[in-house]
């Protein structure tokens, strides 16, 4: 049997062959150039095989670049979508801030701090939602001093007085409400009449007007000081109808509150001069 290590006695010398040729197109090829021809055919024939071997190792880098950039600009995207609804969030905060901000300096700046009477700032925490009942209720109560009678105001006018007083807050009923009443007089000619409410946050009615009388819509009526209710000479309503009816004795007149009965957030309390004098520790402006 021929052994399979039997070597044909032409392979040394085809070996040798071959190293010789080798040899002899390197020498050729480094000092003469003269493969380059035949290396650079060979190549471009190759080339798209090359590239077709080359392909999936191509495609499988793309797609981990394309899958972790695309993961990484939705993580972006979504931390930026969370940030711009925190700053949202924040920006309604700070609209809301300057608001209040704006409605405290209103109310504590208004020409009712010219009355020489302390004040404390109350919250409004609670409206009666009855249609005919118009109360709120505020967050100072007995612990705060407040007394049954005590005139309540807002930044444009007289918004009512305290009805019911708790330890810590109290019930306050509106000038809009149909059993509430106060002697108001005309700020233009001194014409006194009883100011009272309608049962809606914007209008008043002013009776016993003699059909006589000097008014005109537009004039100003204010507290009086005389029914023991409210301080003298606080703003409480502007005239907005005059019906006059031939034969009547009386005028029939409506009137607007100056104070935003239906939006008020922060009122004040009145605690009149000589009310003061009688107290062992007065109250000032706290808050």
């Amino acid at each position: 049997m021929k052994s399979l290590f039997t070597l044909n006695p032409s392979t040394p010398a085809r070996l040798l062959g071959l190293i010789l040729v080798s040899i002899v197109l390197m020498v050729s090829d480094h000092r003469y150039q003269q493969t380059h021809l035949i290396r650079s055919t060979i190549g471009g024939v190759l080339y798209p095989l090359e590239r077709l071997v080359s392909t999936p190792g191509d495609i499988s880098k793309w797609l981990t670049v394309y899958f972790t950039t695309r993961a990484s600009l939705q993580s972006q995207v979504e931390s930026l979508e969370r940030l711009n609804l925190f700053q949202q969030a924040r920006l309604q905060e700070l609209a809301q801030l300057k608001l209040e901000n704006n409605r405290l300096r209103e109310l504590l700046d208004s020409p009712l701090q010219r009355n020489k009477n302390s004040v404390l700032l109350a919250d409004i925490i609670r409206v009666n939602l009855h249609p005919f009942r118009k109360l709120i209720a505020i967050d100072r109560g007995q612990q705060d001093n407040v007394y049954e009678g005590q005139a309540i105001v807002g930044a444009q006018g007289i918004i009512g007085q305290v009805v019911e007083v708790f330890p810590m807050h109290s019930n306050v009923l509106l000038i809009s409400d149909p059993s509430h009443a106060l002697l108001a007089e005309n700020n233009r000619t001194g014409l006194r009449a009883l100011l009272v409410g309608s049962g809606e946050a914007d209008r008043v009615y002013l009776q016993n007007i003699s059909s006589s009388a000097d008014i005109q819509i537009g004039d100003l009526f204010q507290t009086s000081g005389l029914d023991g209710l409210y301080p003298r000479n606080y703003p409480v309503a502007r005239v907005l109808e005059i019906g006059r009816v031939e034969g009547e004795a009386f005028l029939t007149v409506t009137a607007k509150p100056l104070a935003q009965l239906d939006s008020i957030r922060e009122v004040l309390l009145l605690w009149p001069e000589q009310r003061i004098k009688r107290k062992s520790q007065p109250i000032g402006h706290n808050k």
